[in-house]
């Protein structure tokens, strides 16, 4: 007679298979070519205005970031509830999204 304890079937794989999972997966990745892409306007010697239309060079790469990382942490949520789907990837994008909603969440929360 064999005892096991546990699931014996557990797979973790690192791509998503579910749509949202992909979804979320993407939307990290715009996450990423919105940073890398504010790194690069700011190493070319762009600089900040007073409201945040005054320079598009630097307000459309960080707006690409910041609709990325949220769309990264809604699809995610939605992925691992609602389709069961906890690859690498997915969890990895989530962590991004959370992440960055946690500090701008902070920052809007504390007056200065």
């Amino acid at each position: 007679m064999t005892t096991s304890t546990g699931h014996g079937h557990w797979h973790l794989h690192f791509w998503p298979k579910g749509r949202f999972g992909r979804w979320s997966v993407f939307s990290a990745l715009a996450f990423l070519v919105g940073v890398l892409g504010l790194a690069l306007a700011i190493a070319s010697g762009e600089e900040r205005g007073e409201t945040l239309t005054d320079n598009w060079w630097l307000s459309g790469p960080a707006l690409l970031g910041a609709a990325g990382a949220f769309s990264a942490l809604v699809t995610g949520v939605v992925a691992m509830i609602h389709e069961h789907d906890r690859s690498i990837a997915v969890i990895l994008s989530t962590l991004i999204g959370l992440l960055v909603a946690s500090f701008v969440t902070g920052e809007i929360a504390v007056p200065h």
